[in-house]
Order: structure tokens, then sequence, then C-alpha cells
């Protein structure tokens, strides 16, 4: 539908991802003011992520980036529904709620790997919020309705759908190694989410200072992973339930993606778009919570903005270089010259023998 409306002119394609990230972040706030009670961290979360804080925006400046945005538009509207009709509606299966997402359940089965994060997601809910449940128990009704409906919609694709293998590894690097190089990658995609640098042609093109931090990127790798170990320790232990269950979502839903590298240094960033949502929520709730310890000091409690507005320059810095990069790149003769082909391609496509029409 895009290409039909849009046809060459990245405008429109562009336009509709940030409209749908736009929604998307709306539908942050609205998951974090139905978890904490507290507005402006919310609205905080909300904007960070519209910042593209966490996933620096790479996503959005792409025509392909929409399949991605649609999912986790549905993984979030999904979540919401079932944790509102948990909280509000006490897990009744014969609400709404319940119902509307279930329907949007099966549309989120069509996005691979998410459907497997999202009940790890539900199921750290439940978990964590326990209390606030009614001390139902974790495996109710509305969760084995759910589960069962998984299970039957992954035997469908199983057996009608497009099939592909769930993991991605050969022989010659064994099990044991696989798994290793995961549990790697599960580190070395969050490290991204705090220190978003990996070598790439902003980092070749990128003045001294950028030379020099990127020489030294193993050692603040190393620091930047065991300061996300000590805060998940910690954060499990004394944190409250929402962050217990954001610190939770960061690691589930970036588990269906750990194992998919082939042992290359360079990582996919579109896959931390989902993921950012529980660090633009951890960052937000510690600034807010920051603030509000130094309400009585005039100009010291606002410091702590400090921290997010950082983050904030970051992304658009990153996001200015990356669109720089790509105009400049669509400058080029031989870029030029391929466009010109693919439009005269389009406007008159040529007649295949009726022998090739079926590939």
């Amino acid at each position: 539908m895009e290409f039909h409306y849009f046809g060459m002119d990245p405008t429109g394609y562009l336009a509709a991802n940030i409209a749908v990230h736009g929604f998307n972040s709306y539908l942050v706030s609205r998951l974090c003011l139905l978890l904490f009670p507290r507005q402006m961290m919310s609205m905080l979360a909300g904007l960070m992520f519209a910042l593209s804080v966490g996933h620096y925006g790479k996503i959005l400046m792409t025509i392909a980036g929409l399949e991605s945005l649609l999912a986790t538009t549905l993984y979030l509207t999904v979540l919401y529904c079932l944790i509102r009709n948990d909280l509000c509606n006490q897990g009744r299966v014969r609400s709404l709620w319940f119902l509307g997402g279930l329907v949007l359940l099966g549309a989120a089965g069509l996005t691979g790997n998410l459907s497997l994060s999202m009940m790890g997601c539900l199921l750290a809910y439940k978990f964590f919020f326990f209390k606030e449940r009614g001390r139902r128990g974790i495996f109710s009704a509305d969760i084995l309705i759910l589960i069962l409906a998984g299970v039957l919609f992954h035997g469908a694709q199983e057996i009608w759908g497009w099939r592909e293998p769930a993991i991605h590894f050969s022989e010659k690097q064994g099990t044991l190694n696989y798994t290793l190089m995961s549990i790697k990658n599960i580190f070395r995609y969050l490290n991204l989410l705090v220190f978003p640098m990996q070598h790439s042609n902003l980092v070749v093109a990128g003045n001294p200072v950028i030379h020099f931090i990127y020489e030294w990127r193993t050692l603040i790798r190393v620091l930047v992973s065991l300061s996300i170990i000590s805060f998940g320790f910690f954060g499990i232990l004394f944190g409250s339930r929402p962050i217990r269950f954001f610190i939770a979502w960061t690691v589930i839903t970036v588990l269906p993606f750990s194992g998919m590298g082939y042992g290359g240094d360079w990582l996919n960033l579109q896959y931390l778009y989902l993921t950012s949502v529980g660090f633009c929520v951890i960052l937000a709730a510690g600034t807010a919570g920051s603030c509000s310890m130094l309400s009585r000091h005039r100009w010291k409690r606002t410091a702590p903005m400090l921290v997010p507005l950082f983050f904030i320059a970051m992304s658009l810095t990153v996001a200015h270089r990356l669109d720089g990069q790509n105009r400049r790149a669509a400058r080029r003769p031989a870029v030029i010259e391929m466009q010109r082909s693919l439009e005269s391609e389009i406007l008159s496509p040529r007649e295949w023998p009726p022998e090739n029409r079926a590939g």
C-alpha cells in the first residue's frame, strides 16, 4: 500500500514510520501510567522513547522499518489490554479487554520471535505484581488460554506457514559454543543501549574524539557490563515492583535475538527498538525518583534531568549523522543511476516470457 501511494519518494515512508513510532511512544506512556501511578515519570519515559533513546532512531530512517514498528505496536497493545484487564477486571476472560488482547495476539503471532517474549513479559508481570493482582495464581485462566492459543498458532504455522528455524547455528559451532555466543550477545545488545558504538562508517568518518573513545571501547564495555549486572541484581532485590518488571522486560525482549548472530562483530540495532522501552522506563523512573529526593533543594532538584538529556542529545546526534550519511550516499552517481533504472522499470515493466512468469 505504501508503494502504491508513495512510489520511489521516501518522504511518505518516513512519515508513516514516524506516525507509528509516535503512537508507540503514547502506548509506552500509557503502559507506564498503568503500572506506575506517576504522571511525570510516564510522560518522561514516553518522551525518551519518542526521541529514540536506546535504539537511536535508525529504524525510523529505513523504508523496511515499518515492519518492526507495527510488530511493536501489536506487542504493546496486547500487553496493555491484558495487563489492564488483569488489574481492573480481575483477569476475567469475558472482558472486552481480554478478547481484544486475544485477537491482537493472533496478529502478533505473525511477527515471529516476539510472541515468545510477549508470554515471558506477561508471566513476569503476574509474578512481580502478585500482591496488586489480589494474590491470584500466576497461571490463571487468562494466561492458560493465551498459552493454548500460542501453541495452536505455532502448530498451524508449522503446518501451513512460512517455516524458519528458531535458532541459527552450524554444526561447526556446536551447542556449547552457540550458547556461550548467545549469552555474550545479550550483554552486547544491552551495552548498545548505554554505549551505542560499534564499527561503522560513522565511526570511521568520525572526529578524533570518537576515534579515541572507540579505541577504549573494550574497557568501557566491561565497565558497562558490570554496571548492568550490578543494577540488575540490586534492582531485582530492592527495587519497586514496576522496576523489577521492566528489568525483566529488558532481558526478555532481547532474548529472541541473542542467538541470531553468526559470531560477527556487528549487531542489528533495530532489534533494540522494543528492548529500549525497558531502558527508557528505568531511566525515567530513576530520574523522577532522584528529582523527588532533591525536591527541597531549589537548583539541585533539576540536576538528575541531565542524565536523560545526555541520552537524548546523543540519540539526536547519532540520528542526524545517520541522516547526513544517507543523503551523501544518495548523491553518488551510482545510486542516482540505480534509482533511474528502477523508476524506468517500474513505469514500463518488461514483458517476461510465459515460462518465467510463474517464478
